[in-house]
């Protein structure tokens, strides 16, 4: 998080009174637990409150301020969105809420940070990997939706007063204007003051890049099937592959009387579902790669992805074949999460 600290604070009677939590403050900033969002006409108060109660670290302390106040010189006129303001009267609560670990609430808490961590290395996020290992940020698992929504609350609850809580969990949308009821849950989060982002894409997994998906068959037969269902999944859109069931594919049974549109050949193995709420997405798809990617890609995907950028077999570039704005959305993801932690 962001900190400003008003230089009335560090002066003459407020200083006295509120030295100690002041330095404890600051000693946030020295860890790198938080960041100072501090004037270069400040300075010169924070050396004299520093001189006057901390002659000792008064010098390395100065230097911090003075590296703050130079950040802020070069920052973006409008910088200062998301920056905690303590007052005389918050001090206490905003310590308190500034030297717990922030939350990150996701559906499942192993596949769904491997994605995490794999797109922060691929876009230049480490530090989002940092907070975590340096338990700066922790991740909870929410057991779906609903788990996901009761704890991200939950946990805003423990906050005084800044809620460093965001949410993260899937769309489960079915064509790119479909609204689906996880949008409803994260409105009602963020009325409790929770941070929430919702996927664009149907899932995590649909941002995984072609690439992973080529390398996942250790075996001959696996190679060649999955050649199929790839070069079947090439031919999507980039509307189209964002909200393709990229575990399941297009099977499953269609529940009676649903108008599901499906279609048999004749043969085993070549029947296929496509589910009414994808409406015409699919219509233009023709029918052998509908066949082929019956099956999907299988649920390991986020393990394999992260392997795979670990290996440093896959770059940001690979992202590109995900569609125009994916990136930008995923970064836009990141920031919410560096706002809580």
């Amino acid at each position: 998080m962001r900190v400003e600290i008003p230089v009335v604070l560090l002066q003459g009677s407020q200083g006295d009174e509120n030295a100690e939590l002041i330095l404890k403050l600051i000693a946030f900033f020295r860890e790198a637990r938080h960041e100072w969002e501090i004037s270069p006409r400040d300075v010169d108060t924070v050396r004299m409150f520093l001189e006057r109660h901390l002659p000792v670290l008064a010098q390395s302390y100065l230097l911090l301020a003075q590296k703050a106040s130079m950040a802020r010189a070069w920052a973006p006129q409008g910088g200062t969105t998301g920056v905690v303001r303590v007052t005389s009267e918050t001090l206490a609560a905003d310590i308190r809420d500034l030297e717990r670990p922030a939350v990150l609430v996701v559906e499942n808490a192993i596949y769904d940070w491997q994605m995490i961590e794999a797109l922060a290395r691929l876009l230049g996020c480490e530090d989002v990997i940092d907070a975590k290992e340096g338990s700066r940020l922790g991740v909870y698992n929410g057991g779906g939706k609903d788990g996901a929504t009761r704890y991200a609350v939950d946990q805003a609850a423990q906050f005084i007063r800044t809620k460093r809580v965001v949410l993260v969990i899937d769309s489960d949308s079915f064509h790119p204007t479909d609204r689906t009821g996880n949008h409803q849950k994260a409105e009602a989060v963020a009325r409790e003051g929770v941070s929430a982002h919702v996927l664009s894409f149907r899932e995590m997994e649909n941002y995984i890049p072609n690439r992973v998906l080529a390398r996942q068959p250790k075996n001959i037969v696996g190679m060649s099937s999955m050649a199929k269902r790839l070069k079947s999944l090439k031919t999507f859109s980039p509307e189209q592959r964002a909200h393709f069931d990229m575990k399941h594919g297009f099977r499953g049974k269609p529940q009676k009387g649903a108008a599901q549109k499906e279609r048999h050949s004749g043969k085993a193995g070549t029947t296929y579902v496509v589910p009414p709420r994808h409406g015409d997405l699919y219509k233009e798809v023709a029918e052998q790669d509908l066949i082929t990617l019956q099956e999907g890609f299988g649920t390991d995907l986020p393990t394999l992805f992260l392997q795979e950028v670990m290996r440093g077999g896959i770059s940001e570039r690979d992202l590109d074949g995900l569609g125009p704005g994916a990136k930008q959305e995923l970064r836009s993801m990141f920031e919410t999460i560096r706002g809580v932690i």
